[in-house]
């Protein structure tokens, strides 16, 4: 009774960290299917981000970008952005593989504590792309909502904005309200150096879990 208790009682903790910059309601997630005939190969590369929920490891990352690329056999995703004069590169490996739906599995880690999913929803391969998550914690009845409005250049055309939120918008849960812009002004780009972060996997969830203020995800 006490291990579920403390367990309960730090999952409360670390989400209640997380609402500083995640997008958090309660219920199941909706069922949201992925786009249909996907391509891998033509998705692949860097997207610049135009508009995003928050999340927590992107929280005031100006100038951010995904970066696409295949890993081995796997796909390797990149979150890059700037920050306080220092670029980020948090780098997550994706359980996708080809063949499968349009949507890349993520397992929990010091970057993503709650292992959101990444659906693409839709994409023309060469202008946008609309990319969406939603994980359900049972325990708490919450899910954790995340979504992206990307672009292959560092501005999106108005009709192709239109065209994301339409699709955003379609989504149970998902309201383009919560999205924020993300700048890609060239003054904000400037960065002295670069942190390099790579995923390490959570495996024993009975750890205790805290974030710091910078966004650090600490497992005692």
């Amino acid at each position: 009774m006490y291990q579920k208790w403390f367990l309960l009682v730090s999952v409360l903790v670390l989400s209640a960290k997380l609402c500083t910059g995640q997008v958090l309601q309660f219920g199941t997630c909706g069922d949201v299917p992925p786009m249909q005939f996907f391509d891998l190969e033509r998705f692949l590369g860097e997207w610049y981000e135009i508009e995003r929920f928050p999340h927590w490891y992107e929280r005031y990352g100006e100038c951010a970008y995904l970066r696409f690329q295949y890993c081995e056999r796997r796909v390797e995703i990149e979150h890059i952005y700037v920050r306080t004069g220092v670029r980020f590169i948090l780098q997550q490996n994706s359980s996708y593989a080809p063949g499968d739906e349009a949507i890349f599995m993520i397992d929990s880690s010091n970057i993503d504590p709650i292992g959101i999913p990444m659906s693409v929803l839709n994409t023309d391969y060469s202008n946008y792309a609309v990319v969406y998550g939603c994980k359900y914690n049972e325990n708490l009845d919450i899910k954790y909502l995340s979504a992206w409005i990307l672009s292959r250049t560092s501005d999106l055309s108005e009709e192709m904005l239109q065209r994301a939120y339409q699709v955003l918008n379609s989504i149970p849960y998902a309201n383009i309200a919560y999205l924020e812009k993300v700048e890609q002004r060239t003054n904000l780009c400037k960065f002295h150096w670069t942190a390099v972060i790579a995923a390490e996997n959570i495996t024993d969830t009975m750890r205790t879990q805290t974030i710091s203020d910078d966004g650090v995800l600490a497992l005692l």
